[in-house]
């Protein structure tokens, strides 16, 4: 049954996870801005990857949960459901792997009369609606667009995936394209790479490249791969190859708009909670 007192239902936010403080600024920000939205609900912040998890704790003495440990904090403060929800970007192997733990947690509740019951908030990509919704929502992150056959492009570096969802980054770009132009987004861990976008800005003439990060947060993907000082990064790479880079490392997260997305994503899974379906749809 659907919970009229927020006090009975919770939010856990879970990302892969980073150790930059940057990054957990990030995380730390989305947090105060989903509590500020979700008032009376108890919301916590967990990582779907235990290496950073470690890595947190050994490197800046940080606590941080587990998705397990997240799920049994909201059931301790009182919460009989919950909404897992995926900062991922897409429906990844990440995001498959929170909603496996969430499932794993929920089925040892099931034993108990007030057992918890999980529904998954989907990642910032999930169909084609979120495309063209995130676009409308991009251009703070270049500041101005690029304009017609002006010698300057904006170049977006995401993370790609091995996992079929890596698809939906050929459709967000193929919508880049179509509502801005010169917007360009490649993979650092994927297809399109640097070599191949490089390829595409001779193509279209570009000089001039702001080079900005596809990611939820700005941390050592966004730090070595995209803007690091290493002969190897996009920066390194583009300048190497005769471009102007304007590289500024403000990530999706630190922007209203795009958590505004993920937020509309919670809604929506607990608005299927209430129907009595504990997954919305993809792209719906």
């Amino acid at each position: 049954m659907w919970l009229d007192s927020p006090d009975e239902a919770g939010i856990l936010l879970a990302p892969y996870g980073s150790a930059s403080p940057r990054a957990m600024a990030t995380y730390e920000r989305i947090l105060a801005s989903y509590r500020r939205s979700f008032p009376g609900m108890p919301i916590l912040l967990a990582f779907t990857s235990g290496l950073m998890i470690k890595r947190l704790e050994e490197r800046e003495g940080i606590a941080v949960l587990s998705i397990e440990e997240g799920l049994e904090q909201l059931s301790g403060l009182g919460c009989i459901q919950a909404v897992a929800q995926s900062l991922h970007i897409v429906p990844g192997g990440e995001f498959h792997r929170l909603a496996s733990q969430a499932r794993g947690y929920e089925l040892k509740e099931a034993d108990r009369e007030e057992g918890l019951r999980i529904g998954i908030g989907l990642p910032l990509l999930s169909g084609l609606e979120d495309c063209l919704r995130l676009s409308g929502a991009l251009p703070p992150l270049w500041n101005e667009p690029p304009r017609g056959e002006e010698e300057d492009a904006v170049l977006l570096a995401g993370h790609g995936t091995g996992h079929p969802a890596d698809a939906l980054y050929s459709q967000m770009a193929q919508v880049l394209r179509r509502d801005h132009g010169r917007v360009l987004l490649g993979a650092i861990e994927g297809f399109p790479g640097i070599k191949e976008m490089i390829e595409e800005l001779k193509t279209c003439r570009a000089e001039k490249i702001r080079l900005r990060p596809f990611l939820l947060v700005a941390g050592g993907h966004a730090e070595n791969d995209i803007a690091g000082p290493g002969r190897d990064s996009w920066k390194s790479t583009l300048e190497r190859e005769g471009f102007e880079v304007d590289v500024r490392l403000k990530a999706l997260g630190e922007m209203d708009g795009v958590v505004a997305l993920l937020q509309e994503h919670t809604r929506r899974a607990l608005e299927s909670m209430k129907r009595g379906c504990l997954n919305p749809a993809p792209g719906t």
